[in-house]
């Protein structure tokens, strides 16, 4: 007898045999899938209009970087208060233009003002003293010259009186003792005088001497007078050279101790240009070295002049000097400029533009359009030198093959991508 079958059963069986199936085909096209990852790698499709593309084009390259320049002025003198005091009075303010020795500030202090007087006092009681002594000396000095003419005429009497007595002596008028005591005492003044004249050699010697030493002496105290003098007139502070009074630390009543720095006058007849750059670049920087930037229309140039010692947070500083002298006049203190540093000659070379890809490549690879532009193939290429704007290319691409610059983000483990055209 037959057996029916019920709807029940024949429905099992039938979802049992189409998950079965459906399993199947699903492992089947794992498989396949699998297998196209290993041989092929993973294809994207991605948007045509959230892609940039650019040409592989040879033409001049040149490696520069991208710096912040802040005009400056050449030189900067600074100004301290030599002896410090109390600020009693204040002529001009901070930026404004000042002449050459034009008052300042003013500052009191009460102490140098009476060291002062003090050293004044006894530099003059030392001069006094030592030109008593020349005095002194220059007397002394005359006195032998008067000792040496009584001589003379001392010498002269007896030459004289000895001639009388020998034609005396000759006649026999005068006794031989006589005669012989002039002749002693004639003798002995004209040794004496010898001896007089030799001493006031000697002594005119030493005082002369003596006199050129108390001279310096006096001339040095008297120098040292005017210093002393001078001193309460640096109380008074002025600009030590015309230009732009940019810094001043001074207000009524503080008080500033010796040597303290109180502003800055900078010399605005001159600029310069100063930058901070990466400490990366350190080797390739060196004077002479060229930079621009760009003042309305016009390209002007710069120089390197000095790079300083020394790194600060990552970074070290270098002043350009503005070659173009008429330019000068239309920069600003504290102005900004964007400049243009080349590292580089202009050389003819390969390049693709910079982009986001750099990002996820490191310049190693790249991905490159076909010719219809519909699809996009991982490439290995050689990069060289870079500007924020070009890419120098070594190897792996050849003058107009299209790549994509823009960024990787989306899609950097891909194989190939597929571009879907924008409708």
């Amino acid at each position: 007898m037959d057996i029916p079958i019920s709807k029940k059963t024949n429905s099992r069986v039938y979802t049992k045999v189409l998950i079965g199936g459906l399993s199947a085909v699903g492992v089947y096209g794992a498989i396949t899938f699998a297998s196209n990852n290993v041989s092929q790698g993973k294809t994207y499709n991605v948007p045509q209009g959230s892609l940039s593309v650019s040409a592989v084009s040879q033409g001049a390259f040149t490696e520069y970087l991208p710096l912040r320049g802040v005009v400056e002025p050449q030189d900067t003198i600074y100004i301290d208060a030599i002896d410090g005091g109390r600020v009693e009075q204040v002529y001009v303010q901070e930026g404004a233009l000042v002449a050459q020795d034009q008052p300042i500030l003013k500052l009191s202090n009460t102490n140098l003002q009476l060291n002062v007087l003090a050293r004044e006092a006894e530099v003059s009681e030392q001069i006094n003293n030592m030109r008593n002594t020349r005095l002194a000396l220059e007397q002394n000095q005359l006195k032998l010259k008067r000792d040496v003419i009584e001589l003379d005429y001392e010498v002269l009497k007896l030459e004289k009186e000895f001639a009388r007595n020998k034609r005396l002596a000759d006649q026999q008028l005068i006794s031989q003792q006589a005669f012989e005591q002039t002749q002693d005492e004639l003798q002995y003044q004209i040794k004496y005088r010898e001896t007089v004249k030799q001493s006031q050699q000697k002594e005119a010697l030493l005082q002369t001497q003596q006199l050129e030493q108390l001279s310096q002496s006096i001339k040095t105290l008297e120098a040292n007078l005017a210093i002393s003098r001078a001193s309460l007139d640096k109380l008074v502070i002025k600009a030590p050279r015309a230009g732009q009074l940019t810094f001043l630390d001074a207000k009524v009543g503080e008080s500033k101790s010796n040597g303290q720095r109180i502003g800055q006058v900078d010399l605005i007849e001159r600029y310069k240009v100063s930058a901070l750059v990466d400490e990366f670049y350190i080797s390739r920087v060196h004077k002479e070295q060229k930079a621009t930037f760009l003042l309305g229309q016009q390209t002007i140039e710069l120089s390197v002049a000095k790079i300083y010692p020394g790194i600060e947070q990552g970074t070290f500083k270098i002043d350009f000097n503005i070659n173009e002298l008429s330019v000068m006049s239309q920069l600003r203190l504290g102005q900004s400029l964007q400049l243009k540093f080349n590292l580089s000659s202009s050389e003819s070379k390969l390049q693709i533009a910079n982009g986001g890809f750099m990002q996820y490549t490191a310049g190693n690879w790249v991905f490159v359009l076909s010719e219809n532009g519909e699809q996009a193939t991982k490439r290995m290429i050689t990069t060289g030198r870079k500007n924020p704007q070009n890419i120098e290319v070594l190897s792996g691409l050849a003058p107009q093959e299209q790549v994509i610059t823009s960024s990787y983000a989306s899609f950097a483990d891909a194989e190939h991508l597929t571009i879907i055209k924008n409708n």
